[in-house]
């Protein structure tokens, strides 16, 4: 027997088995393994996703048809040149329109196509890369030969409309090894949601017949063309299920004719004998906010509240391919454009650039977001589209698009949309937090560590911070001019005093104002709690009150024993209270007892019933019994311990 088995402890308990100690051992194991098995789930950022697609193979003379090819094979089947990879916060969700769909949480899309240099520097009697000649795939111009494989993005807003994003031959010579992104989807593509299509196309060939004909190499070669298809739906959640709420909208900005024609700068009239007379592209509109006010400028300042997405949209009211009904009047890419007033370098415009450029509270302008080709890629026909979602700060938008008339060099003009607006949080909320604990604290609060401000990422609002402390004065409070005075975003104050926060908005009427009360003061945790002034706190104090730990005032109490005449015993009043309480309870008891017999005999309750009231009564009955038992062997212990 184990030695240990016997062994008790001073207090006579048994001591802890080795065969116990086994089991708890075995159910510890049990649990870390059970643990370790559970499906925790990856953060969808800390994995790039793969996506599948289909792998086309075409013969030497092809230029890669795929939308007439009637064979190919899924790319987990076939060996591919590398993997396509998403790298974000990616949640899988059911396919869209037949092919896989994402919903990005937050943060980037990137797109990768991971490859390596096995087949570029593959042996000769190998299947390896081969430059390709060829300067189309499918029907569309790829602009340069495909050389070394082409790696070609397109975006569609509806599936049917294709637009280039991202296009490079020659690729897998250019960079042999690469799993860096090659695309960083936009954050306008995402909010709208977008389909991409990405197409890999390259050639191989492998020699068949090494020889020669008079010193001259005919060597023999089979050949292969490959063309990767990948098509995914991707979009984020922010504000996608947000309604345009039709009468809170606001029409902003108008179109007019730029005098400098590169730089799309300086205005003039609209003739009537101007092409785009008389008619509009389209128009913008903000909507998602709770209120709007001018500011000193002339421009709009759009108030938001929690839960408000304030968000700018374009309607297209324009086929781009014939303006206005009119077959002859288009909208054309601007290849050499510019735009002055942001300072943007001369770029491909494509159909219609975007430029958004946001400025702080700080005064900081960003660089301005620029979105090329944007008519072309991120609208449709008729719909409203998302352009991006605003938090606080001042915005200025333009949109630069050209107008072309039967393609003639002498009908073309320049025109722009441009607006300012504002965007502030519509009132004048903020947070306290206690400076060791970090629990919030609300109005009236009571800290002895103090406290810390928390704007809420408000970057407008005017705070101010009065702090009051306890002095010889007419009602014992005064002000520390030292603590007077404006207040910034994650200050903290730690010295005893009553300290009054006062949170205003230029835009708001009603200011927010809360006070705290730092310290251990009795008197001034009371003045915070209660409201009443410090020589009224000093007053009940000095005739019996208490101040509570939370700062409320307990007034003093008369109780019946002190109103009893001093011959009389505590013992016998007691006594009397209980025989009285006796008499009343016995009393109540009756009227249950006479009740339920009313009720049984009036409804015919079932002995069921009975039993149970009768059971519940007794109980109340034993339970007084004992209360008023144990107060008069108190009392007696009390009488007890005075006489010695």
């Amino acid at each position: 027997m184990d030695k240990y088995a016997d062994k008790k402890y001073n207090d006579g308990s048994e001591s802890m088995t080795k065969k116990t100690i086994t089991r708890l051992s075995a159910l510890i194991f049990s649990a870390i393994m059970i643990l370790s098995l559970v499906n925790i789930p990856i953060r969808a950022e800390d994995k790039a996703t793969t996506v599948t697609g289909k792998v086309y193979e075409f013969n030497a003379k092809s230029k890669y048809e795929i939308s007439t090819a009637e064979n190919y094979v899924d790319t987990t089947q076939s060996n591919t040149y590398g993997e396509f990879l998403l790298d974000g916060n990616i949640k899988v969700v059911p396919d869209k329109d037949g092919i896989p769909a994402y919903e990005i949480i937050d943060g980037e899309l990137s797109l990768i196509y991971k490859y390596d240099d096995a087949l570029l520097n593959a042996e000769i009697d190998s299947w390896h890369l081969y430059s390709d000649a060829t300067k189309e795939i499918d029907g569309n111009s790829v602009g340069e030969k495909i050389q070394n494989g082409t790696i070609w993005l397109q975006t569609s807003m509806d599936k049917k409309n294709w637009t280039n994003a991202f296009l490079v031959n020659n690729a897998f010579s250019i960079t042999p090894n690469n799993s860096d992104s090659f695309y960083i989807a936009k954050d306008i593509e995402l909010i709208n949601g977008c389909y991409y299509k990405l197409v890999i196309a390259y050639e191989t060939r492998i020699r068949t017949e090494d020889s020669n004909f008079l010193m001259i190499n005919t060597d023999k070669f089979d050949y292969k063309k490959y063309a990767e298809v990948y098509e995914f739906y991707a979009y984020t959640d922010v504000g996608k299920q947000q309604e345009i709420d039709y009468e809170h909208t606001y029409n902003i900005g108008s179109k007019v004719r730029v005098k400098d024609f590169d730089g799309y700068y300086g205005q003039e009239d609209i003739k009537k004998d101007d092409i785009h007379y008389g008619w509009d592209l389209g128009n913008f509109f903000i909507s998602g906010y709770t209120d709007k006010r001018a500011n000193d400028d002339g421009d709009v300042v759009f108030l938001k509240n929690t839960g408000d997405k304030v968000t700018l949209w374009f309607n297209l009211a324009q086929d781009l391919n014939s303006l206005n009904g009119n077959k002859e009047l288009a909208i054309t890419k601007d290849s050499e454009g510019y735009d002055q007033y942001f300072e943007t370098p001369r770029i491909d415009f494509g159909k219609g650039t975007m430029i958004i450029r946001h400025t702080d509270h700080n005064n900081n302008k960003s660089e301005p977001q620029i979105y090329t080709n944007y008519l072309e890629a991120n609208t449709s026909f008729g719909a409203n589209t998302k352009v991006q979602l605003f938090e606080e700060g001042d915005y200025e938008v333009a949109l630069d698009y050209e107008v072309t008339k039967n393609g003639i060099i002498d009908n073309i003009g320049h025109y722009r949309i441009f607006f300012k607006f504002s965007v502030r949080n519509g009132n004048c909320m903020f947070y306290t937090f206690d400076t060791v604990t970090g629990s919030e604290l609300s109005n009236c609060s009571i800290t002895e560590n103090g406290f810390r401000l928390d704007l809420a990422n408000s970057k407008y609002l005017n705070v101010n911070v009065k702090r009051e402390v306890l002095k010889d004065s007419a009602d014992g409070l005064v002000e520390d001019t030292r603590f007077n005075a404006l207040a910034k975003d994650g200050a903290e104050y730690t010295d005893e005093g009553i300290y009054t926060i006062t949170v205003s908005n230029q835009y708001v009427d009603n200011p927010t104002v809360r006070k705290i009360y730092v310290g251990t003061n009795d008197v001034l945790r009371a003045h915070v709690i209660t409201g009443k002034s410090i020589p009224e706190i000093i007053q009940l104090v000095d005739s019996g009150a208490t101040i509570r730990e939370d700062g409320t005032i307990k007034e003093p109490v008369i109780t019946e024993t002190e109103t009893a005449t001093e011959t009389t015993p505590i013992q016998e009043t007691v006594t009397e209270m209980s025989v009285e309480t006796s008499v009343v309870e016995t009393e109540e008891i009756a009227d249950v007892m006479a009740n339920v017999d009313n009720v049984n005999s009036e409804h015919s309750v079932t002995p069921i019933v009975i039993t149970i009231l009768i059971v519940a009564v007794v109980c109340a009955v034993v339970i007084v019994v004992i209360v008023i038992k144990k107060k008069n062997d108190n009392l007696s212990t009390d009488d007890e311990r005075g006489a010695e």
